[in-house]
């Protein structure tokens, strides 16, 4: 699947703070010995590299304020994700920080995370994962009252097919009609649910937690907590990515990926 067509601040924005300084670095390091790189005899061309080596600076600024930038827009995604306390939270973040608490969320569980900064809300693929050789595409839904319907996952398949993914992903705070999830029944689509995606941005929250004003799944009891077959240590409660169980929640092995071991929930 080729990438999305993201300009090149973008790419800087998204991208860890390090690799804008680095840059900065590597620039400003070729600009200051532009003289001694590419020698010349004409005056013309002396002047020109003369004048390059004394933009170093400016250069160095350039990729240092992107840096800043990049360190500020990773830790505003981490704080977004880390401060919901329910479903409730989760309908009234505004739509575009809505889809980069889902795109933090999934960057948590290892998923590379590819989105736009600049695009206007509900424009069909709002983020592609990659993982494990895999692409999926996402989109994210950040309804109060309104169920998704068929139309959204026939578009999402359409779309998953003509850009040969592996698998299509539509993340909501509401719910999917019957319709909808008939549909995408058998297909390589997951539908996530507003529980379903609480639970994934509990699985993943870092940091003391703010207490919760409300939450539509409880977090279980210690003393309920199953132990893993495989391993015997505890058990978090997991979202199923894939197959006909796709969506449902499950107790997989704390230990994942190292361990295997999974439990109905």
């Amino acid at each position: 699947m080729p990438r999305r067509n993201e300009s090149f601040a973008d790419l800087l924005l998204q991208s860890p703070w390090w690799v804008s300084a680095a840059l900065g670095v590597i620039v400003c390091v070729l600009m200051l010995l532009a003289p001694a790189l590419w020698p010349v005899h004409d005056s013309i061309s002396q002047a020109f590299t003369k004048e390059i080596s004394k933009l170093a600076p400016l250069a160095m600024l350039f990729f240092g304020l992107f840096s800043l930038g990049s360190y500020w827009f990773g830790k505003m995604r981490g704080r977004l994700i880390d401060k919901q306390t329910g479903l409730e939270s989760l309908r009234q973040t505004p739509w575009k920080q809505f889809e980069f608490l889902v795109a933090e969320a999934f960057r948590r569980q290892g998923y590379g995370v590819e989105f736009s900064l600049n695009r206007g809300a509900d424009g069909g693929v709002d983020l592609v994962l990659r993982k494990d050789g895999r692409t999926s595409l996402v989109q994210c839904k950040r309804w109060k009252v309104f169920s998704v319907g068929p139309s959204v996952v026939r578009e999402m398949f359409g779309l998953m097919t003509a850009e040969k993914a592996h698998e299509a992903v539509i993340v909501t705070t509401g719910r999917f009609t019957a319709e909808a999830q008939s549909f995408a029944s058998g297909k390589p689509i997951r539908l996530i649910e507003g529980p379903q995606l609480l639970a994934l941005v509990q699985s993943v929250q870092t940091g003391p937690h703010p207490s919760p004003k409300e939450s539509p799944i409880p977090a279980p009891d210690a003393a309920a907590v199953p132990a893993c077959p495989n391993c015997g240590k505890p058990m978090v409660i997991r979202t199923a990515r894939r197959g006909r169980n796709s969506g449902n929640l499950f107790w997989g092995c704390k230990s994942f990926p190292a361990c295997e071991g999974t439990r109905d929930k």
